[in-house]
């Protein structure tokens, strides 16, 4: 089954009981490293404002097993999937990349009463242990939790390989909903915040109040241009304004803790233009870009051949420059990608690299692929280290290029606990 099928339509510590607290915390207590000194919101070192970039390297991501959808054993046989060893860490640090974002799952239930998820945590706590021995950053991305499922990710396969009521989206309806994604970003924020290897910490990974958020009239938000977007858009589903109350109890949880926002509208780089002036200091803009789509998205299994090519009015360069002007903070890729079924991949990539060196731009690579052969033949759409159907050169050449330039890494402190 698909697993990363990307969907895009047109154009206070009250939520979890003291067990769960003492679980979870000591679920990431146990593989923590010793805490580094705070070096101040937005850190210099990590998110330069000037010169080349500090961070590159490739994403992850992750959803929560469902048995009844993904068996017992499909991605590697725990919490989530696909499951992430300490092997894979190791080969993209030994391709050269300095960091990895983990788009990672459910750290908090998606229904209430919403609570911190035990088992979770102690998968997070392995993965960035074995991210730090590995010699990598972590920027991590919470990807669903309360009134947010994996499945919003996927909606364009619904009744194909799960059923449509694992869709769950109503973050952009309740207030309630959106007080428990503030309270479980705080909660993880003191929980990954003193560790040396967290760059950052990504309170919402692509969020979207378009499909299930309300504009000013009740009906279906559905603002998909930046101009469209803020006379548009309820206070209830307005992200500008969750992210805004969701950060501020970050900041509160953990002073010196890098925190990412992303725009609405899954990320787009374009609709950076609706966030404002970052509500807090230490805030690092995070975008998202898969443009053009009919590339970046082109089926193995079509009758054309998707060929790279950019120009004219909407290229990257000017969606990310006419954005920065005013950002207020650092800009981060987060995400860029391109079908490997698509000619010129290798192209794109180099392109995509070469324009955010020359702002000074981090940025990482979707996706880095597990050993799990099983599971990579069912999701290789986006894996960067295979050829193309036409035997086009694997894109994972122009990133290891980019990625030898990279200088600092989190250290080589031993890790307590789990090894």
């Amino acid at each position: 089954m698909p697993f990363m099928k990307r969907f895009r339509a047109n154009p206070s510590e009250s939520g979890w009981t003291r067990r769960h607290a003492i679980i979870g915390a000591a679920g990431l207590a146990a593989c923590s490293n010793p805490p580094v000194a705070a070096q101040g919101p937005g850190t210099d070192r990590l998110w330069p404002r000037q010169g080349p970039p500090a961070l590159r390297g490739a994403v992850i991501a992750q959803r929560r097993r469902r048995v009844a959808v993904d068996g017992d054993t499909f991605g590697g046989g725990g919490p989530v999937l696909p499951a992430y060893r300490r092997s894979d860490f190791e080969a993209l640090a030994e391709a050269g990349a300095n960091l990895v974002v983990m788009s990672f799952p459910e750290l908090w239930t998606v229904g209430p009463p919403w609570r911190r998820d035990a088992a979770m945590v102690d998968v997070l706590g392995r993965q960035l242990d074995d991210a730090r021995a590995a010699g990598l950053y972590v920027v991590l991305a919470l990807r669903s939790g309360p009134g947010r499922s994996d499945f919003v990710f996927h909606r364009d396969s619904a009744g194909d390989w799960f059923p449509e009521d694992l869709i769950v989206d109503s973050i952009w309806r309740e207030r309630d909903a959106q007080t428990a994604w503030g309270e479980m970003c705080a909660d993880v924020a003191r929980l990954v915040g003193g560790r040396s290897e967290i760059a950052g910490l990504n309170i919402m990974v692509e969020p979207e109040p378009n499909v299930g958020g309300l504009n000013r009239d009740g009906g279906r938000l559905g603002a998909w241009e930046p101009e469209q977007y803020l006379p548009a858009v309820s206070d209830v589903s307005d992200w500008k304004r969750i992210a805004g109350d969701v950060t501020r109890g970050v900041r509160a949880a953990a002073p010196g803790l890098p925190i990412l926002i992303s725009p609405p509208a899954f990320g787009r780089t374009d609709f950076l233009a609706v966030m404002g002036a970052p509500p807090v200091d230490g805030v690092v803009w995070c975008v998202h870009d898969y443009e053009p789509r009919a590339f970046t998205h082109h089926p193995e299994e079509s009758a054309g051949i998707a060929v790279f090519s950019e120009g004219g009015d909407y290229t990257f360069e000017k969606r990310i420059d006419a954005v920065r002007a005013n950002a207020g903070a650092p800009i981060f890729l987060g995400e860029f990608g391109a079908s490997r079924w698509a000619q010129g991949a290798d192209e794109y990539y180099a392109a995509r690299i070469a324009a955010c060196e020359a702002r000074g731009i981090g940025w990482a690579a979707f996706r880095w692929p597990t050993q799990d052969e099983s599971y990579e033949k069912s999701d290789s759409m986006f894996n960067f280290l295979l050829e193309g159907r036409r035997g086009d050169g694997a894109a994972v050449t122009a990133l290891r290029e980019a990625w030898s330039r990279n200088t600092i890494r989190p250290g080589a402190a031993q890790l307590r606990g789990r090894n």
